[in-house]
């Protein structure tokens, strides 16, 4: 994705997040403007979906009720803003506790279901050293995805084959299914994403 043209589509995800009368009720915190990303607090309820992950299994997002999880979306070609993305998340996975990894999931979510197959997802995933059992990465058919990169706000547009622009976005949804906080840019830092997933955990 190239950064000028992401950059168009994270003000289209802004203005999608923070719509009031659009979503029924989000709206927008104080936000930081840290280095290359932006940091918002939201409450949106996200819709349930159904997807396949990166074994070529049946993924459905009610089966982590309770867990508070960590939604990226990249797709493997990006040779920009989605290695950081991805890095980000990794860091974040890194730094968990046993206890914390119990009472989380992190997910990856393509952009770009022509080229992600579950198997080119496994080897994405490898090549960054995921722990699976904790973290999935999910494609499906182009019409699902569409209903999940619209409820968190993502615009996705396909230019060419292997070259999609998209809204850099990462979010953590509570464990009631609510989007609390999204990270928006090409370079969320671990550091905040950390500390809001671990909020997120204290909560009843």
């Amino acid at each position: 994705m190239r950064l000028r043209r992401g950059w168009e589509f994270c003000q289209l995800g802004l203005a999608f997040l923070f719509n009031l009368e659009g979503l029924g009720g989000a709206a927008s915190a104080p936000h930081l403007a840290l280095k290359a990303f932006e940091r918002h607090a939201v409450k949106q309820p996200i819709d349930d979906f159904r997807l396949i992950d990166q074994s070529g299994k049946s993924f459905q997002l009610h089966d982590l009720q309770g867990k508070v999880v960590v939604v990226a979306f990249v797709y493997t070609s990006c040779s920009d803003v989605c290695p950081l993305i991805t890095a980000a998340v990794r860091q974040v996975q890194s730094h968990l506790s046993q206890k914390e990894r119990e009472n989380s999931h992190l997910l990856t979510v393509t952009t770009d279901p022509e080229i992600d197959s579950p198997k080119v997802l496994a080897s994405y995933a490898k090549r960054y050293g995921a722990e699976l059992s904790g973290w999935s990465f999910l494609t499906g058919k182009e019409s699902a995805l569409k209903s999940v990169w619209k409820n968190f706000g993502v615009g996705v547009e396909r230019k060419a084959r292997g070259l999609v622009d998209h809204t850099p976005l990462l979010a953590i949804v509570d464990r009631r299914r609510v989007l609390r906080f999204v990270y928006i840019g090409p370079s969320p830092e671990a550091k905040w994403v950390l500390r809001d997933l671990r909020s997120l955990l204290t909560e009843g």
